[in-house]
């Protein structure tokens, strides 16, 4: 089988592929809305503060039992 043959078969197959996905996602129509966020506009949003925040960012220390050295 040469390399146009082989590359049209995959073509044709991948369109098949993604036309039936297409059918099935007309058929069955969309899914269950999204569930609705609560936001309160008035509330603070919540920012630790990075002096007194405990929580490690970065590379700092190694974790999960690794070591540096």
């Amino acid at each position: 089988m040469n390399t146009p043959t082989r590359l049209g078969g995959f073509a044709l197959v991948l369109a098949v592929v993604f036309g039936a996905a297409y059918g099935v996602g007309q058929l069955t129509g969309p899914g269950t809305p999204p569930a609705e966020t609560r936001h309160d506009p008035t509330r603070p949003v919540h920012r630790p503060d990075p002096a007194t925040d405990p929580t490690p960012t970065g590379t700092g220390t190694g974790g999960a039992g690794h070591t540096h050295g």
